[in-house]
């Protein structure tokens, strides 16, 4: 059966996740987060031979970094968020490849991604991603993480800016988005969108299942 085709966003904003094959760690020390954080810096801010500024390939509202996988909240511009995604995805496996003296993949052979169509939905996203950490239980508040965009938010970043932080500002400023960020998102299962991928049949368990709906017919009669 065909891979199933990505939903597509109204507004051109994704909820996008990648994790690492086996869901083995794809960060080992600090100099990996950072090269992972040049990434996504190089995405927004291009330059060509000569130094002339370039379109950037998509607009980063957020991002989190944990130890197998990262959490994105972007929005397509030059490029088609798949092509964007695969573009970060090769780049970081060829450096970590190169660094750890090792071949083959290092994300899922696909990354998830779910569409983001409101400013409601678009909020909660934002406070989820950032929450990922307390959630695991490695920080007690969302302040406490290096590793994530909210020192943007904070204006404390001592790294150079990647995200486009003045939708979230401008609509709830710094002290509420702080109040906000830190209050636990409810239901945040719902938001999972690994574990809505998980939860999807693979196509041999989707032909089981239609032969026993079918009472016993061949899968070759149902494709009839």
């Amino acid at each position: 059966m065909p891979r199933t085709s990505r939903e597509i966003s109204g507004t051109g904003i994704y909820h996008v996740m990648l994790r690492g094959i086996n869901k083995q760690d794809i960060f080992d020390d600090e100099d990996d987060f950072l090269h992972f954080i040049q990434i996504l810096h190089s995405l927004v801010d291009r330059h060509d031979e000569q130094g002339a500024c370039l379109p950037p390939y998509c607009t980063i509202y957020a991002y989190c970094l944990m130890s197998n996988h990262v959490h994105l909240l972007i929005r397509e511009k030059e490029g088609a968020v798949s092509e964007t995604v695969k573009r970060v995805g090769v780049a970081y496996a060829r450096y970590f490849n190169k660094k750890y003296e090792r071949t083959g993949h290092l994300f899922q052979d696909r990354f998830a991604s779910e569409p983001v169509n409101s400013i409601e939905y678009f909020m909660t996203l934002m406070r989820y991603i950032h929450q990922n950490p307390v959630k695991a239980h490695i920080v007690k508040t969302v302040e406490d993480y290096a590793w994530s965009s909210w020192a943007e938010f904070e204006g404390t970043a001592r790294r150079e800016r990647i995200c486009d932080v003045a939708a979230v500002m401008n609509r709830l400023g710094r002290e509420n988005l702080r109040e906000f960020v830190n209050t636990p998102v409810e239901n945040p299962g719902v938001l999972d969108i690994d574990s809505k991928s998980a939860g999807k049949l693979t196509d041999e368990e989707v032909e089981e299942k239609l032969v026993e709906l079918s009472g016993g017919s061949s899968p070759h009669d149902i494709k009839k």
